[in-house]
């Protein structure tokens, strides 16, 4: 009921604020969200490498990509992610004496600012597009729906395993009930709710989201296996941390800001 009553609240509160929220609230929500789960991040992967002080810098440098995304210029947040990356660099190079395992410090740290910063960034940038609102609740329904289906196809018709090393609860019967229901819903919410966009091209990128929303949340899986935790946080009664509830937005999100990029230029 906990887990329930925490996805309930968290739903209602980030659709009010894609529908109503003006963009620097949104914005600031984002930066506040990354600031979390590179906290987690930091105290997952640093804390297992031996780098628990310098996890204030990963923060930091984290950080630059998505305050640069306030000024809805893709090109500063290039610049903020080069300036983060050449800073980890350099600390890397000064503390290098002093780090138990500077190489691992330096690909660790590279990675948490690629993945949380760089892909976060992407949020506000794709709310700044035309219809973006639209396409961000659409891109959380994605998610949301192939989860869902996933887990009760998978439940119920699941027999072949789609990568046990990482999460063997997942099959490929779920992989493909997650996807039927993605296409369902998005199809409902634009058929409903979203006249002005074009069906056939939600219903493609809902094909292409849901698979990748899988991968974002096998990417996690991952870093948990690797650092040697059950979930990335304890800040949401019944869920985890905020990584375990975002790991799948995290790639779809970048990725349909593309997709929308390269469909206005055709």
């Amino acid at each position: 009921m906990q887990r329930i009553l925490t996805g309930i609240s968290l739903g209602t509160a980030w659709l009010l604020l894609l529908l109503y929220g003006p963009f620097w609230v949104f914005w600031l929500l984002v930066g506040l969200l990354t600031l979390l789960v590179l906290r987690e991040y930091a105290a997952m992967l640093l804390v297992a490498g031996g780098e628990p002080a310098l996890r204030p810098a990963l923060i930091a440098f984290g950080l630059l990509p998505v305050l640069a995304a306030g000024q809805e210029n893709p090109m500063l947040v290039i610049g903020a992610l080069v300036i983060a990356l050449s800073g980890l660099l350099l600390l890397t190079i000064f503390r290098y004496a002093s780090l138990e395992r500077p190489l691992f410090f330096l690909l660790a740290s590279s990675f948490g600012v690629f993945y949380l910063g760089l892909l976060m960034a992407h949020f506000p940038l794709l709310m700044v597009l035309e219809q973006g609102r639209d396409w961000l609740i659409i891109a959380t329904l994605i998610t949301v729906a192939s989860d869902s289906g996933a887990y009760y196809a998978g439940t119920r018709l699941g027999r072949r395993k789609l990568c046990p090393a990482l999460s063997p609860g997942k099959t490929v019967e779920g992989l493909i009930g997650g996807m039927g229901t993605a296409l369902l819903v998005t199809g409902l919410a634009v058929g409903f709710f979203f006249p002005a966009i074009n069906l056939l091209q939600a219903l493609l990128f809902t094909f292409i989201l849901s698979i990748l929303g899988v991968a974002g949340d096998l990417t996690e899986s991952m870093l948990k296996r690797g650092a040697g935790v059950k979930d990335s946080g304890t800040l949401l009664p019944g869920h985890g941390g905020v990584l375990d509830r975002i790991d799948s937005l995290l790639l779809v999100v970048p990725l349909l800001y593309y997709l929308l990029l390269a469909g206005t230029s055709l």
